[in-house]
């Protein structure tokens, strides 16, 4: 278990205690006005916010806002759509929430149908969908582009369908490397998906060179120093999230990747 998750469970136990949201804003949350951007059309505060790995329920949207962070990814998992729903439409902050849609279990017809389903149920209550095509964290069977065409094609028409435009982004996994990326990113810039999410520096560096900009991408990785965080922007991600805390202060991580992001040239 990731320290933040240590700190998930933590706020988990004690967000009824009297005072302690207003007290996590005070010590943690920071405003930094030139920090805030617009990605896929998706206003954030600031660049930093939490993978998937952290907030599995929904159940942490407010506290992961309160310590900091201006996003998070959400794993559905076994948790019922429809209590996702309920508590992303309950959220008292502006954090965004990304539902990750992966194919996951032993049935690669049943995986694709449980995508669209939870693409469909859970549209109108989320900020962006994380289509993660790695075939570590789901069906062994689809580990191309060509296994996976056919499902974001139905996304995006699906997509059609709904007055509110809801960005569709992929997530890579660190195999998908050279040629085979730049396959992938091809597809993203013809299809009319809104952005990738890239592992690791040099990902971040190739995605931003070869879409020349026109395709936002998100930094993910072992962003573990305020440093790590600085370089994946400087590489060319647009945001950049969070899976580990930093070795100590794990609340205050936000906060201290704000500040290096803020001010780069500052001794850390």
């Amino acid at each position: 278990m990731s320290n933040l998750q240590q700190v998930a469970r933590m706020l988990a136990w004690k967000r009824h205690l009297p005072g302690l949201k207003a007290w996590n804003r005070l010590c943690f949350k920071r405003e930094h006005p030139a920090l805030a951007r617009t990605v896929f059309g998706i206003d954030f505060p600031h660049p930093v916010g939490v993978a998937p790995v952290l907030e599995r329920q929904a159940d942490l949207l407010d506290e992961l806002r309160d310590i900091g962070f201006a996003f998070t990814g959400i794993i559905p998992g076994e948790t019922p759509l429809q209590v996702i729903a309920e508590r992303l439409q309950a959220r008292e902050t502006d954090i965004k929430a990304a539902i990750e849609l992966r194919a996951e279990g032993d049935d690669e017809q049943l995986a694709r149908k449980r995508i669209i389903r939870t693409y469909s149920l859970l549209y109108d209550f989320t900020d962006c969908f994380v289509v993660d095509i790695n075939k570590e964290t789901g069906l062994s069977s689809l580990d191309d582009l060509s296994d996976w065409v056919d499902i974001l094609d139905e996304l995006l028409n699906l997509r059609l369908c709904y007055e509110r435009y809801i960005p569709i982004l992929v997530r890579f996994s660190p195999s998908h490397a050279g040629e085979q990326m730049e396959r992938i990113l091809d597809f993203c810039l013809l299809s009319g998906i809104d952005g990738v999410i890239a592992p690791g520096i040099l990902m971040v560096k190739q995605a931003a060179e070869y879409t020349k900009g026109r395709l936002p991408v998100i930094g993910s990785g072992a962003v573990t120093t305020p440093e790590a965080a600085v370089a994946l922007l400087q590489s060319g991600a647009c945001l950049v999230e969070v899976a580990q805390g930093l070795e100590k202060n794990t609340c205050s991580t936000a906060k201290r990747l704000l500040e290096a992001i803020d001010n780069p040239f500052q001794s850390l």
